[in-house]
């Protein structure tokens, strides 16, 4: 079981139910989206249950359970969840596997700060990360949710979570950021092909979205292609000799030389 601390600071007796509860919903969001962006669930992996409850100082402290036996992304997600918020409130920046709906979900918590009795959160993971959280964090998620600029381009990633319910998207995980990218696409002419890339790494290219930090938020597809794997890239030994003749009948110590000195 891995477990994560919530403490909602304030004055005793001032703090609203409305907050509380409030903050309680956020976090079982945002640690059930991260599941789901871990795991490629859609309903994720991991139950939560109450292990510790301190009315006086209004601290929760939840722990994971997982369905699998031979499975328990319990200590990944709480990572993410604790490092991910910690990211917010220090660099200004989307954590890794942090969707939109994701941070809406931390903003609707971030912004329970200076309201109804709360005068900040801290996050925990035990053993672990502590963070304390005030409202810049939720300041620095209104500068990464809208959309500010556009041009063409392309995100290289892992594709995950295709829902087909309202308007086709899928989301690709970034190679580099694991940053959750929106990818919209024409239903007709594409879901054959995303569906036979799902769980695999993909470029995809087309009218891409960015945020005040230059960060891809959303793709609108043009063009999607599934790149290779480590198993089908050729290996060294197959390159070796290709060109039996490249070195005009010198040995490669010899051929090698005559580049140096010309």
């Amino acid at each position: 079981m891995a477990n994560v601390r919530l403490k909602i600071e304030g004055e005793p007796g001032k703090i609203s139910l409305r907050v509380f509860l409030k903050g309680i919903e956020s976090e079982l969001s945002i640690l059930m989206d991260l599941d789901a962006a871990i795991s490629g669930e859609a309903k994720g992996t991991l139950d939560w249950v109450v292990t510790d409850l301190q009315i006086d100082s209004l601290v929760v402290e939840v722990g994971s359970v997982t369905r699998y036996d031979d499975r328990n992304l319990g200590p990944e997600v709480t990572k993410l969840f604790v490092s991910g918020l910690g990211q917010l409130e220090r660099e200004g920046s989307t954590p890794p596997y942090f969707s939109d709906t994701t941070m809406v979900s931390a903003r609707r918590m971030l912004r329970m700060i200076g309201r109804d009795g709360a005068t900040g959160l801290e996050i925990s993971r035990l053993p672990g990360e502590t963070v304390r959280l005030s409202a810049r964090a939720a300041t620095n998620i209104d500068h990464l949710l809208p959309s500010r600029y556009t041009s063409v381009g392309s995100v290289e990633g892992k594709l995950e979570m295709i829902s087909i319910h309202g308007p086709a998207r899928f989301v690709v995980y970034h190679a580099r950021t694991y940053k959750a990218v929106n990818c919209r696409f024409e239903r007709d002419r594409w879901l054959d092909t995303v569906k036979d890339a799902l769980g695999q790494r993909v470029n995809v290219s087309g009218v891409v979205h960015y945020n005040a930090r230059g960060e891809p938020m959303s793709v609108e597809i043009a063009d999607i292609r599934r790149l290779r794997t480590e198993e089908e890239l050729p290996k060294v030994a197959d390159l070796t000799g290709s060109d039996p003749d490249f070195t005009g009948g010198l040995e490669t110590s010899e051929y090698l030389r005559g580049l140096r000195v010309g």
